[in-house]
Formats: structure tokens, sequence, C-alpha cells
């Protein structure tokens, strides 16, 4: 006999369309959450870019201050020393990061001095017809070697010259470049920008930024700072302080821990020096900068930099003459008390008010007598 009993439909009716309901609203609030959060770190982010732009004009400001400020010998300053040697190293290059609060985010510059890499176009040019001293700078700054170092040096030398005549055998011209995906041609002229770089053959952004300051370069986390990320809160490690707080007793281990940690060509060379050759400000320079010169090590550059923090050196014989290799470097050093004309590159990082969020700019200037100069800017991220 057929059951034509309907009884409960209505019910399994009203529990369908309450789940359908339930469901419509669950997508409608994650979706709302997500534009909510979008909208969030896009704001957060603006915030975070005009920051680091607000560390830009900050350093531009504090340079031509102390650029057009007095400074004085150790007799001259007298009681003051302690003073004004504080005020001295107040957003002096080399001597950063330097950070301060704006508005609702916190903002960290660097400020490089230029003046103490080597010019990258005359260099290009006194080595034009005879590579070996650019060869061997790539070998024992950059630690490239064989036919890789020669297609760099080579391809860096045409892509410089006017003429299309290749380098030695791993040279490039325009017939390489048109070949790529998409094509392009040589600049065939002075560089404008030393990130052109990466546009010669052989040079990837390991070569250009170095093996400690590649973006790509992966980084492995430890259980206490992935729960640190997960907490909001930011990690910067400096993988050079990482190297020199193991357990690093001999100096041959020293050496062997220091493999791959090489500089790159954009801690070499700058398009704003005019000379071919260098002198490296040891009051002034960065620990990569200081490595440039021949026999440094990474040791003594440390060393040197916690030194000039106490107080400026004076002169080469100042407090230098304890340092190992003194006798090799010091030919390749000046002391420079003050801030100098000349050309500079300003990093500055603005972050969220919880840290989360960073955006960064990346400015080469000029600072002369009386005005300030931008050959480039560019967002980093």
């Amino acid at each position: 006999m057929p059951i034509n009993n309907e009884r409960g439909i209505a019910l399994l009716l009203v529990l369908w369309i309450i789940t359908l309901l339930a469901v419509i609203c669950a997508e409608f609030s994650w979706t709302m959450r997500t534009e909510i959060s979008i909208a969030t770190h896009f704001k957060e982010g603006e915030q975070a870019y005009y920051t680091a732009e607000a560390g830009i004009n900050r350093a531009i400001i504090e340079l031509m201050r102390s650029r057009n400020s007095k400074t004085r010998t150790i007799a001259q300053r007298g009681e003051n020393l302690e003073e004004e040697e504080e005020e001295d190293r107040t957003w002096r290059p080399g001597a950063g990061p330097f950070s301060f609060e704006f508005e609702q985010g916190r903002c960290e510059v660097v400020v490089e001095d230029e003046g103490n890499k080597i010019g990258l176009n005359p260099y290009l040019r006194k080595n034009k017809s005879n590579p070996g001293n650019l060869k061997a700078l790539l070998q024992e700054k950059v630690g490239l070697e064989g036919e890789k170092r020669d297609i760099v040096a080579d391809s860096m030398i045409d892509w410089w010259d006017k003429d299309s005549n290749r380098t030695g055998v791993n040279g490039a011209e325009d017939d390489y470049y048109e070949s790529l995906e998409p094509p392009y041609e040589s600049r065939d002229a002075n560089f404008p920008i030393i990130e052109e770089l990466l546009l010669v053959r052989g040079i990837d952004e390991k070569i250009f930024y170095g093996a400690t300051k590649n973006p790509e370069q992966k980084t492995t986390l430890t259980r206490e700072e992935l729960e640190r990320i997960l907490r909001g809160e930011t990690i910067e490690e400096d993988p050079i302080e990482k190297l020199l707080e193991e357990d690093i007793t001999d100096l041959e281990d020293l050496e062997d821990g220091l493999t791959g940690m090489q500089l790159g060509l954009s801690e070499i060379f700058s398009v704003g020096s005019g000379s071919s050759t260098f002198k490296v400000n040891v009051n002034t320079a960065t620990l990569e900068q200081l490595m440039l010169l021949r026999g440094m090590d990474i040791s003594t550059a440390r060393e040197i930099i916690e030194e000039r923090k106490q107080r400026n050196f004076e002169s080469k014989t100042d407090r230098l003459t304890q340092y190992a290799n003194y006798e090799v470097w010091k030919k390749d050093i000046k002391v420079g008390s003050r801030i100098a004309t000349g050309f500079y590159r300003i990093v500055s990082t603005g972050y969220s008010a919880d840290g989360r969020i960073s955006r960064s700019i990346s400015c080469n200037m000029r600072l002369t007598s009386n005005r300030c100069i931008i050959t480039n800017w560019k967002a980093i991220n």
C-alpha cells in the first residue's frame, strides 16, 4: 500500500533554506572581511610609503645642515668634546641606521657616501683596452671565476663603449641582446644609473646586490622567529652580524665562514663618483665599503666602525695604526671630518603603526654647497 504521508516536508525545506542563508551570510561576511583587510593594508601601505618619503626629506635636511655646519679640531673643542662629537655623528653617512617616529608610524634611514665607491664609467674607460684589472676586481671582491668572470667583465665594457666590436671572446653587443625576449639594445654610452648593470649579459641579482643583500635570498626561520612573525613583530637580522656571533676561534675557520659572502656590484661601483680610483673615508664608509680596501678583513672593518662611534678619526695615524694590515690599506683611505660636497645614497624604510607593513625608497642625490639635486628615485617595494 503506497504511503502518501508528506509530514515533515515543510520542516526539511525550512532547514535547507536556513542552510542556504547561512552559507550566503558566511560568504558575505568573508567577502566583507577580505575587502576591509585589503583596504586597511592599502591604507597602511600608503602611509608607510609616505613615511619613507618623509625619511628621505629628513635625511636631505640633516645632510645640508651638517654640510653647512663648522667642525673644529679636538684642541678647539675643549671641554665640549663629547657633546660636539655626538652632534657630529648625527645623520653622518655610515653611522646609521637612523630611526625616528613619524605620525603613527616609524621610519629608518640609511645614508651612504657614494664617494667611497669606484666610479663605474671612468673605471670602464680606464680598463677598456686591458680589462685585466676589472676581472681581478670581480674575482677578488665579487667571487666570480673563469668564464663567468670574463663574460661579466667583457660585457660590461661592451655595454658602455660606443663601438660594435666585441671585447674578447665573451663580450656582448646588440646582436646578443636583440635575440632575447623581450629584445633590447646595449647602451653604448655611460651608465646613467647603477641598476642598468642588471641588463648586462651575465649579471643577475645575486651578482648585482651581493650574497648578503640579494632580494631573492632564501631565509630559514626558527620556531621562535615564526612565532614572532605571527604576533606581528618584525625580524631584521644582519647575516654578517649572525656570522660574527658564531663560535669562530681560528682564522682559517673565519675565512671558511665568509665563503660566499661576497660584495655586489652595487656595493663596489657608483655612477655618481667621477674617479676610476677611490679613496675610502674611514669616518663615513659602510662595512661593505671598508671591505673594498686591499688587505682589509671583516673583523677589522667592524672594529673600525665601532671605534668611530666613540669618536671620529682625526687623521690617518689617529688610532688606525693599531689595526691589522694597516700598512697595506692606509694608502687607499682618507679621513674626512665633515659632510663634503658629493654624491650620496639614501635608503628610507617606513613602517605602519604595528610594524607589519613596510615600504622602502632608494634615492641618489648630489649635494652641493647650497642645494641638493636628486639624480635617481626608486620605490624598492
